[in-house]
């Protein structure tokens, strides 16, 4: 017990304020770095590919990948920001840390944005391309997870008032879109058109409103402490 005391000590209860400026920064410079790989040209991009419309029209997969990815880091930030609104009211030392290992899969995202645009129009590299950028949109699901089972633990950071059963609910959902994604990276070895498919539908997805949270009536949490 004394043990258990002193760690508790070392690993005190904070305010959420400076962890959500630190994380929207991560997101303000991630989203921004996606257009960085939409490329001006050069002359001699004009020349092989006839011309300035020519060449606007030739990167449509750059104005494609951007499109996707800004939604996609747009949508874990509202994801984010909604968390930290109704359910994570607390954090600690290791929550920051589990949060950092997220905020580390959103800063991979414009890499595997610019791989998918710059090669997916080349037969040989599509599959690597479309792998490559199902797994960092998959990335941020588990780090997601992580934190969500270490927060939601007996209402460790979290709202007290909160169902558990709404808790669980959150997390099912997280699992199920770590599946969905994991399918799509299994198909993008030999299907990446459908693998991009699924990414889409995953996106529109999630651009679905979160649910209400649910929160014990005050007898119930008076008899659940």
């Amino acid at each position: 017990m004394a043990s258990i005391l002193k760690m508790e000590n070392r690993n005190p209860l904070l305010k959420t304020d400076r962890l959500e400026m630190f994380t929207d920064g991560v997101f303000a410079i991630a989203i921004t770095l996606l257009i960085l790989e939409v490329k001006i040209p050069k002359h001699a991009d004009l020349e092989t590919t006839g011309g300035l419309y020519g060449y606007l029209l030739y990167i449509w997969p750059a104005y494609l990948s951007y499109f996707i990815s800004f939604i996609v880091i747009g949508i874990y930030w509202s994801n984010i920001h909604w968390l930290f609104t109704f359910i994570i009211k607390k954090t600690n030392h290791v929550f920051n840390l589990l949060c950092l290992l997220f905020l580390m899969t959103i800063a991979f995202i414009p890499f595997t944005t610019a791989i998918l645009g710059d090669y997916i129009l080349y037969p040989e590299y599509r599959s690597a391309a479309v792998t490559a950028y199902c797994i960092g949109f998959m990335l941020p699901i588990p780090t997601t997870l992580i934190g969500a089972l270490y927060a939601f633990r007996n209402h460790r950071l979290v709202d007290p008032a909160l169902s558990r059963a709404f808790l669980n609910k959150l997390i099912l959902k997280f699992v199920f879109g770590m599946i969905f994604l994991m399918v799509a990276i299994g198909l993008s070895f030999s299907y990446p058109w459908v693998s991009l498919g699924i990414v889409f539908v995953n996106v529109v997805l999630y651009l679905i409103p979160p649910d209400v949270p649910v929160y014990y009536s005050e007898a119930a949490l008076g008899s659940d402490q």
